[in-house]
């Protein structure tokens, strides 16, 4: 009777589990739909449609959407519909003002935690390794896309401070969809520099050089400050 009981618990705790897993799904591949442009600016998200592609039902994408929504990344319109927010030149510059913020801040927080986190560390090195062998002249904006989130992201974790996450996660997700536009506007060779640069960010962090990593993650992120002339 014990054992029936405890199999009926477990059940009980997967099923239960379950639609949360679905909503996590469905809100990663929403926003990565987002990020590449295969869902661009302005357009439609019909919740009936995802579903189908992703081979789930409905509800969790509602929720999904609804939770976009909440960050920013999406809009309701009156007779239209959730579509992909549209942002003004001043809301790109303050996100990526933010961003900047945010990763010079935890600069001196991270040095302090390089020991504690080495599995952080061992993604960005993975990240800065796949990044330096990027060939610019065939590159692939959607891998460049992923090494740099988890290089960054990685950064953000060492300042062990789940808020920051938090906060760090919600301007990206917005950031990002106008980073794959903005690096199809730098030149190669400003952007074959721009990628190389992660190892040397790497380094500052391994040396524990707290002032050097503020001063190359600022330098790293100017061509985000440049970028936001491009969509006047």
């Amino acid at each position: 009777m014990l054992i029936m009981t405890m199999t009926f618990q477990k059940q009980e705790a997967c099923m239960s589990s379950f639609p949360e897993q679905l909503q996590e799904y469905a809100l990663s591949e929403i926003t990565r739909r987002i990020q590449t442009g295969e869902y661009p600016v302005g357009s439609r998200l019909v919740a009936k449609t995802i579903a189908d592609s992703l081979n789930i039902s409905a509800t969790p994408v509602v929720a999904a959407i609804n939770r976009l929504a909440a960050q920013g990344l999406v809009e309701t319109i009156p007779r239209k519909g959730a579509v992909v927010k549209t942002f003004s030149t001043t809301d790109i510059g303050n996100y990526f003002e933010a961003r900047t913020m945010i990763e010079c801040f935890v600069a001196h927080l991270a040095v302090q935690n390089v020991d504690k986190f080495p599995e952080s560390v061992k993604k960005m090195q993975e990240a800065a390794d796949q990044l330096e062998r990027v060939h610019v002249e065939q590159m692939d904006v959607e891998q460049i896309r992923k090494w740099e989130t988890q290089f960054h992201s990685e950064l953000i974790k060492l300042s062990d401070n789940p808020q920051l996450e938090r906060l760090y996660e919600f301007n990206w997700s917005v950031g990002s969809v106008y980073f794959v536009y903005g690096i199809k506007k730098v030149s190669p060779d400003n952007f074959r520099v721009s990628l190389r640069e992660h190892q040397k960010i790497l380094e500052a962090l391994l040396n524990r050089d707290a002032e050097q990593l503020e001063f190359l993650v600022r330098d790293h992120l100017r061509f985000l400050n440049q970028a936001v002339s491009w969509y006047n």
